[in-house]
């Protein structure tokens, strides 16, 4: 079963259709909208206001507006959840899934086997861009995890580490992801450069995104 859509939410998506707002999630009591510009999400601010919507956060990375009928409530589940992560490895949600495209292929070669041709000959081929994604994401997802030190920041991709020390740090920002369930999360280096640590679950992603931000924070008022 679908979780159960609040008796505001019919009214308040066809308001939004009509005044061209693109409506990306919704809770019991919240609701995430797309904005284009600071002009544009302050129109929409006002506008929700009639329906007792407060905005929570304005989220610039992800161009989308976060809003409340309980502002203070979701703000302090916001900052519960983020600290609820374990942000040294990905959710075991997502770390799951290797599992089941394992099994998957065994199966398809399993089938592969024990049919007659043509038929086996498909599940062989089937079974092989099993096998494929099944590294691709074993490497993407087992393969990835994250340290944090007093000196720098150690990041795992694909089972290779690299370590990026706090000064070469400019900040963190969103960016787009595999899914529009996804956001990946970038860093800015010193002096242009840039490093994607990787698509992630929207919550995760986020949760990410400000904890390193608060440490890089804490070392630039630490090195002044």
């Amino acid at each position: 079963m679908g979780k159960e859509k609040p008796a505001w939410l019919q009214q308040v998506r066809d308001f939004c259709r009509t005044a061209g707002i693109e409506v990306c999630g919704w809770g019991s009591d919240t609701l995430v909208v797309e904005t284009k510009s600071p002009d544009r999400a302050e129109q929409i601010t006002s506008q929700l206001r009639a329906f007792g919507f407060d905005l929570v956060e304005n989220d610039a990375d992800s161009g989308t507006l976060l809003f409340s009928l309980n502002p203070a409530a979701t703000r302090a589940k916001e900052k519960e959840s983020s600290a609820s992560f374990d942000l040294s490895r990905r959710l075991v949600r997502e770390r799951i899934a290797p599992v089941f495209e394992a099994l998957l292929g065994i199966c398809l070669f399993w089938y592969s086997f024990t049919t007659p041709s043509p038929k086996s000959e498909r599940f062989t081929v089937l079974a092989w861009l099993i096998l494929i994604v099944f590294l691709v994401d074993a490497g993407r997802l087992w393969g990835w995890a994250l340290r944090m030190s007093p000196a720098e920041l150690q990041v795992r991709r694909y089972f290779r580490w690299s370590a990026i020390p706090w000064t070469q740090i400019r900040g963190v920002e969103l960016t787009g992801g595999r899914s529009p369930y996804q956001q990946g999360v970038t860093l800015a280096l010193a002096p242009e450069g840039k490093l994607r640590l990787g698509a992630f679950a929207y919550p995760f992603a986020r949760a990410l995104r400000d904890r390193l931000r608060q440490e890089i924070a804490k070392q630039q008022a630490e090195s002044k």
